[in-house]
């Protein structure tokens, strides 16, 4: 089984490295000031090399928090 929540938190802490490690799980736009568009699409853009799948960035857009983008993860390797 893929692991989304390792492989995720370690694109995270690549696009976000002042981001503490323990905070990376629960981190959302509102709460890391460096999350702007250009940090999302760079984001997004790691996750898909990350996990071998073209984003949709239209998919993601309303997925602004790990969690929301964990899940939409979980389901995209699931469908």
């Amino acid at each position: 089984m893929v692991d989304v929540t390792e492989r995720l938190t370690a694109c995270f802490a690549t696009v976000f490295p002042k981001l503490e490690a323990s905070r990376i799980t629960a981190a959302s736009v509102q709460d890391v000031p460096e999350w702007d568009s250009v940090a999302q699409v760079n984001l997004l853009s790691l996750i898909g090399e990350e996990f071998g799948m073209e984003i949709d960035f239209d998919e993601f857009e309303d997925a602004t928090s790990f969690r929301a983008i964990a899940e939409r993860l979980r389901q995209k390797i699931h469908a």
